[in-house]
């Protein structure tokens, strides 16, 4: 057990290390508005993939356009630098980039460095050509290992064996696996369909609902629109008893907040960029959120300052200080705090 006391603003922070539970105290009987250093890093290693064509046939819209990336991987002695400089104060790493970060030719270093400086490694991959040896580096070293949901259902067949074996190989090898599903107009109502029949691989942890973004080749038109009662019948769908967790990423905390019911507040977070996280890429720049990756004019680099530097500079602060006039007085503003700041325009709700 981690303990974490934030004496800038006030709380205190337990974390186990073994299940990845978190109890943070609250501020006079309010939940901590931030953080003083990122308890989250979303750390890209990758810097360019070798399988975009893969992933190009089973649909995925790659909000990093790894096709087009020829950039470097991170190298261990930088990775060794962030997790010097966050030991003891962030809990976890979430590992990733522009590829699988199980591919990554410093992977097991990698790992390594994380437990060392005793800060938890977790990865998403989309289990492409996932080796024995890197689910047992994984079993070993990592918290936990998500993946990609790249498969579809075609007259009730899978479409993507990868996906189905990779998850099958993690959960018998002993690994806690969470599945990461992109939810768009063209997927939501699989999503309602597998919750419903529960045809997801048995064994698995959870499943985390991530909304699509109009990132990188992400397209505008498959976007969710705040309208559409498809998201009510997927929010109520995870309301039914399932044999694994179920949660969304902070980007539906609008439709969460409009079409949930009955959903204690303490189960909802608003969105974490710049007050309990920030993601690294694989060339060491520092943004508050890695689906903000295409806004140079939000970034620092490592190179140049320390990771407190950044967050407590001008940059984060004034991206922290982003508001839309949309949200007035809505009373639901103190929960969502105005959703995305990236300017994204994929708030769910119909302010």
């Amino acid at each position: 057990m981690i303990i974490y006391r934030d004496k800038k603003y006030g709380f205190y922070e337990l974390f186990n290390e073994k299940n990845g539970t978190l109890i943070r105290s609250d501020v006079n009987g309010f939940e901590p508005k931030m953080r003083s250093f990122p308890e989250l890093l979303d750390v890209g290693i990758m810097g360019h993939c070798s399988h975009t064509d893969i992933c190009e046939k089973a649909g995925v819209d790659c909000y990093q356009k790894a096709k087009l990336k020829k950039t470097p991987h991170m190298s261990a002695e930088n990775f060794e630098t962030i997790a010097r400089q966050s030991s003891g104060r962030t809990f976890q790493i979430a590992l990733g980039g522009a590829g699988d970060p199980n591919k990554h030719p410093q992977f097991k270093e990698i790992l390594e460095i994380s437990r060392y400086y005793r800060i938890v490694p977790n990865l998403t991959t989309s289990g492409v050509d996932i080796t024995d040896y890197e689910i047992g580096l994984i079993k070993q070293y990592c918290g936990a290992a998500a993946v990609s949901w790249y498969s579809r259902l075609k007259i009730h067949e899978e479409t993507n064996p990868a996906t189905i074996d990779t998850s099958n190989k993690l959960i018998q090898a002993g690994c806690i696996t969470n599945i990461h599903f992109v939810v768009s107009k063209e997927t939501i109502d699989e999503a309602i369909y597998r919750l419903n029949n529960n045809i997801f691989p048995e064994g698995i942890n959870a499943v985390i609902f991530i909304l699509y973004k109009p990132v990188g080749q992400g397209k505008r038109e498959k976007m969710l629109d705040a309208r559409d009662q498809r998201i009510k019948a997927l929010i109520h769908a995870t309301q039914e008893k399932h044999a694994f967790r179920i949660g969304f990423d902070t980007c539906f905390t609008p439709a969460i907040l409009h079409y949930g019911e009955n959903i204690s507040p303490v189960c909802i977070d608003a969105c974490e960029a710049a007050t309990f996280s920030m993601y690294i890429d694989s060339t060491m720049n520092c943004y508050p959120c890695s689906f903000g990756i295409w806004q140079t004019e939000i970034s620092e680099s490592l190179h140049n300052k320390s990771i407190k530097e950044i967050w407590e500079g001008k940059l984060f602060s004034e991206f922290r200080e982003r508001n839309y006039e949309y949200c007035g007085q809505c009373e639901k503003k103190i929960m969502c705090q105005g959703g995305c700041k990236i300017g994204l325009n994929i708030n769910l709700c119909e302010k």
